[in-house]
């Protein structure tokens, strides 16, 4: 396919991190010829904690991304999305499949979702919810401030997998989350929408030790609708331990998304 046609996949990064977390990955879908585009959301590291929502992340994802490349930019959109960017990106693009959008007279929408150890809500079920109700231990609550938390140690539960000196690169980047994208409801998520069938995949990740994939199961099974599933034997970020694998699945199955 031209270049100019090449969908752009969208990288939405899980909590606590930017789109930065992706990095590693990124020469190899540039080398595979896609484009890519940073989203992030106001969760992250807020000014002000008590201000924000999962809602408001969901409108942001889907003001400021989605809809400029659809519609400003005439780009079809994958979705890449990490641990609570399923959540957020998963919403944000209710109504935006390619089929709906076609029967909108648009010609271009969102064709694929790809998940790495995404979080799956249901229409209204919280974060906290979807988790069990409860913080695990390694989320630290009010640190470094009220209504803030931190992952600790993050080497340990994000990059148990990684070469230590890596992991301990990679964990100083980690930044605060608002406990409130956690705690508030999200919109109806679109990968239940039958315009998504066929065009959903998730990687589980099988040492994961922040979304152990008992949970990622649980997830995947209460969701009833079909995705394609690849197994990586990583922890929680396989882009920053196997990046060039992982870009080789996620690419084989953009491509076969061109080919429906």
């Amino acid at each position: 396919m031209n270049s100019a046609c090449q969908p752009v996949i969208l990288l939405v990064p899980g909590a606590f991190g930017t789109p930065a977390s992706f990095d590693q990955l990124l020469p190899y879908l540039t080398e595979a010829g896609f484009s890519t585009f940073p989203a992030s959301y106001p969760s992250c590291n807020p000014s002000n904690a008590a201000t924000v929502s999962c809602l408001n992340d969901i409108v942001s994802i889907r003001e400021k991304a989605l809809l400029p490349l659809l519609d400003q930019e005439g780009k079809n959109v994958i979705i890449l999305a990490h641990s609570y960017g399923g959540v957020v990106a998963g919403a944000a693009a209710k109504n935006l499949d390619l089929q709906t959008r076609k029967s909108q007279g648009k010609p271009v929408g969102v064709i694929g979702l790809v998940y790495i150890a995404g979080n799956i809500t249901l229409d209204g079920e919280s974060l906290l919810e979807a988790v069990g109700g409860a913080y695990p231990s390694f989320i630290k609550i009010n640190k470094p401030s009220h209504g803030l938390a931190l992952i600790e140690p993050a080497t340990d539960i994000l990059y148990n997998d990684c070469d230590p000196i890596l992991a301990l690169k990679f964990a100083s980047t980690a930044l605060p989350h608002a406990l409130l994208a956690f705690e508030t409801k999200p919109t109806a998520p679109a990968w239940a929408d039958k315009g998504f069938d066929g065009r959903r995949a998730y990687i589980r990740t099988l040492k994961d030790c922040c979304n152990p994939v008992s949970l990622q199961d649980t997830w995947l099974e209460k969701s009833k609708v079909v995705w394609n599933i690849f197994d990586f034997d990583t922890g929680h970020m396989p882009f920053a331990s196997q990046p060039e694998a992982l870009a080789a699945k996620i690419v084989e199955f953009i491509n076969g998304l061109l080919k429906l």
